[in-house]
């Protein structure tokens, strides 16, 4: 139950810090402030790391496990941002943020069944019904400007193709966190060490947009207040939460991101929509439902593959002696 306090209180914090910096970043500034966010992670985390004298675990095949995981979710951790931040260039963000997290529960299901933990019928079922509300929760939550913009099919398969990805990402960064928790990863050394190429990656695309990025609204105080309660604290929370949790239930509850991110927008002024309102507040419910579902289902073993049991070959016996003969 810790772990699930602790992953709700993330989303919240990242809800509450999405819906202030909605509307107030430029794509320049957005980009800008993520590699300044996550590279202060990072640095925070690290010395924090060699302060308290963390690293990976001592023994040699926990070792080499943990660093081979958390250079895949560097590269999870990557594609999630990158897949995310390209899909919002073709779809809107209400739609790109509500498929990516929706998509989450179906992809880890996908993950475990590949990896010999298949899911029940009834988590394909609960992972379906989350996706589709929040598909309408995103439709709800457009503003009327984007109720009016056409996007061509073209542009909306690529965009959801994107999306799609992102969300394949971030149900892995789930599955390999739990697995670095029973590994014995530490969450501060993880932390220090798992953005590394998202800060490269976001500092490289801001260099090749050929500007520094403008933030609407933000000085630089503001900045650093935003990046500790909306990315420093949250993602460690999370950390912690995802290295404790199923992933399943992880990403269950991070379907709510966008719609409270939605709630928190409307709190700093964003125009109230009672239809948006009522699909956030029923996708929370179905969501809370969920989790607390399966956190109190029995976990599901790993699917041993046959395999033939060899057999001895037999002994040989001498002639002399089968014949019962003696010298």
């Amino acid at each position: 139950m810790g772990a699930l306090v602790l992953i709700a209180l993330s989303v919240v914090l990242q809800a509450g810090s999405d819906g202030f910096l909605s509307g107030r970043l430029a794509v320049g500034g957005s980009l800008l402030f993520s590699a300044c966010a996550f590279a202060g992670t990072t640095a925070v985390f690290w010395t924090l790391a060699r302060v308290r004298g963390h690293g990976p675990p001592r023994e040699p095949g926990a070792r080499r496990q943990v660093i081979r995981l958390t250079v895949a979710m560097n590269v999870a951790t990557a594609v999630t941002f990158l897949g995310f931040y390209l899909s919002l260039v073709l779809v809107p963000a209400a739609l790109a943020a509500s498929v990516m997290s929706g998509v989450g529960p179906l992809a880890v299901a996908v993950l475990d069944l590949a990896s010999g933990r298949p899911t029940t019928v009834a988590g394909w079922l609960r992972g379906s019904v989350l996706l589709a509300f929040s598909v309408l929760t995103a439709l709800a939550m457009s503003t009327e400007g984007t109720r009016g913009t056409a996007v061509s099919a073209g542009a909306l398969a690529g965009g959801l193709g994107l999306v799609l990805l992102a969300g394949f990402g971030a149900a892995y960064l789930a599955t390999a966190s739990r697995r670095l928790g029973e590994l014995g990863g530490r969450p501060v050394w993880v932390m220090a060490h798992r953005f590394h190429l998202t800060y490269v990656v976001a500092a490289v695309l801001l260099v090749l947009r050929g500007g520094s990025g403008t933030a609407a609204g933000i000085g630089p105080g503001t900045a650093v207040l935003v990046a500790l309660a909306g990315v420093v604290i949250p993602l460690y929370l999370l950390q912690i939460g995802l290295q404790r949790a199923r992933p399943m239930i992880a990403m269950v509850l991070l379907t709510t991101l966008p719609g409270l991110s939605y709630l928190a927008q409307v709190g700093f002024g964003q125009p109230f929509d009672p239809l948006a309102c009522v699909l956030v507040a029923a996708l929370i419910a179905l969501a809370v439902i969920s989790a607390r579902y399966e956190s109190s289902a029995p976990a599901r073993p790993r699917r041993v593959r046959w395999q033939p049991v060899p057999v001895p070959a037999p002994v040989s016996v001498p002639f002399a002696l089968k014949q019962g003969h003696h010298e």
